[in-house]
């Protein structure tokens, strides 16, 4: 079966930071705002304007409201998800041989929970006491479930989870492939998990998120003409409380989105040296920004204030611009 979780070995080129500066300085909402390291930033997530945290080749990266700064150099394992349910209450997982969660206050991490998965893959926190995760295995996933004092398994099956988000305590996505090769996403409405809707074939489903019950977004890539060598075109879907349905397709795969409301939605992707973002206003998708490398994850603290991070370790941001 063809995996496609967190399309990585598609990083073609080491870009300088003057480089990087020197794009950014384009008439672009966003900018550079750090670089921490030359390995991959994979997550990002943000509690508020003065609170985010990003995770990718072992530390786990804070930032404060001025400046970033490495809040944990290593933990036992890599985290490769992180998610902040409010500023002293976050979700970290990893693992190599075994799964990893991590929780902590803010500022002190300690492990919470260890499983038989080959490794814990995603984790998306709605509030304190409601946090699931994924537990990534060759032919399977499984979602766990934090209740506010201990994590239980909740749903598993014969799939490849891509990415989770939770929304409230009965508003649960996660978009998953199957040995098929076929892309679905799943809900959770608070008593189980089901089937919501199968992507075409050509679709894949790789990064998902909701603004309110009524107001989803998915996004991935797809097959079809066009694409370069180390270039993979988009697609975006949109859900409106009652189906999904493809809205707009784009040049670039993608691989995350994250909603602030349903006005201010942003989406990244990209290969090699190449990183888009778009940003939805509720009316449709525009190309914003590009990055000269490809990135990972987005998260959005308010409609003004946004975060992402990339596959050469900068992380840009959109902040202060109203639309």
């Amino acid at each position: 079966m063809r995996r496609r979780s967190r399309p990585l070995a598609a990083i073609a080129a080491v870009c300088a930071l003057a480089i990087i500066v020197s794009a950014c300085a384009a008439a672009s909402p966003w900018m550079i705002e750090t670089q921490e390291q030359d390995a991959s930033l994979l997550s990002i997530t943000a509690a508020d304007s003065t609170h985010a945290w990003a995770v990718g080749g072992g530390p786990i990266y804070f930032f404060n409201g001025v400046s970033w700064e490495t809040q944990v150099k290593s933990l036992e394992a890599e985290p490769v998800s992180v998610s902040a349910a409010d500023p002293s209450h976050l979700w970290a997982c990893g693992g190599d041989g075994k799964g990893i969660i991590w929780s902590s206050d803010g500022k002190n991490w300690t492990k919470q929970l260890e499983t038989a998965d080959a490794s814990m893959s995603l984790v998306s926190a709605a509030d304190p006491s409601h946090v699931w995760a994924v537990g990534s295995n060759p032919a399977s996933s499984t979602i766990y479930f934090f209740n506010g004092s201990s994590w239980a398994s909740q749903y598993s099956g014969p799939f490849h989870a891509q990415d989770i988000f939770a929304l409230d305590a009965k508003h649960v996505w996660a978009v998953a492939e199957d040995k098929s090769e076929r892309s679905s996403v799943y809900f959770f409405d608070g008593a189980s998990w089901s089937k919501q809707y199968e992507a075409p074939a050509g679709r894949f489903l790789f990064g998902i998120s909701a603004a309110d019950p009524d107001h989803a977004w998915a996004v991935g890539s797809r097959s079809g003409k066009g694409a370069g060598p180390l270039e993979s075109l988009g697609s975006t879907f949109f859900f409106n409380g009652r189906g999904w349905a493809e809205t707009q397709q784009t040049d670039e795969e993608l691989h995350k989105v994250a909603a602030a409301d349903a006005k201010h939605v942003w989406a990244v992707g990209g290969l090699g040296d190449h990183g888009p973002v778009y940003f939805n206003d509720g009316k449709g998708w525009s190309k914003q920004f590009d990055a000269h490398e490809a990135l990972f994850d987005v998260a959005a603290a308010d409609a003004r204030h946004a975060w992402a991070v990339g596959g050469l370790g900068a992380i840009f941001v959109f902040e202060d611009t109203p639309f």
